[in-house]
């Protein structure tokens, strides 16, 4: 096995977990949202499948992949993957789901969502952007812009909907806490 395919299967392979244990239910959740929501919620997971399905292949057919590069990849992952999860345990339980119209149990302030906003929104890009690291063609920057506008809009969307839900607490989280880019955006 190669060095390039070993790491394509990782980063395949990787997007497993946050698959298993994400926060909805897909179909339970789609008739709760508007239409427009409803796209974005069902072309966000697509976009970001056929950019890691197009660069985990590229991957793999690399015979020679730099092990700086490979390293660095790794750990952007690793490190997306982690803060998915401490996002996601701060939401609830991995087994239990919520629907959209279901206002948080709590207005998390605290952890990863004291970090960004959108923990796992941040995450899916962070994980998205780690096969980058390893190659970085400009097709796959933008296959991964497409994965940047496509969760930018899920989660203007799921503010507008937090916004509703909590009121003005939720107002003050967002003047002090970023989107999806610690203490950026």
């Amino acid at each position: 096995m190669t060095t390039g395919f070993a790491l394509g299967l990782t980063f395949a392979l990787g997007w497993l977990p946050l698959w298993v244990f994400r926060a909805e239910a897909v179909t339970e959740a789609l008739p709760n949202y508007s239409g427009s929501e409803r796209i974005w919620v069902a072309a966000t997971p697509i976009v970001l499948a056929v950019h890691m399905t197009c660069v985990c292949a590229a991957i793999s057919r690399m015979h020679v992949v730099s092990s700086s590069r490979a390293v660095l990849g790794l750990s952007l992952f690793g490190v997306a993957v982690a803060f998915w999860f401490w996002g996601r345990t701060m939401i609830g339980p991995l087994r239990v789901r919520r629907l959209p119209d279901e206002p948080p149990l709590r207005l998390q302030r605290r952890g990863a969502f004291g970090i960004v906003r959108h923990p796992l929104y941040s995450s899916y890009l962070l994980a998205a952007a780690a096969p980058l690291a390893v190659a970085p063609r400009g097709v796959f920057v933008l296959t991964y812009a497409a994965c940047c506008a496509a969760v930018t809009v899920r989660a203007v969307q799921e503010e507008r909907r937090l916004r509703a839900q909590v009121g003005a607490s939720y107002d003050a989280y967002c003047r002090e806490v970023k989107r999806l880019i610690p203490f950026v955006w």
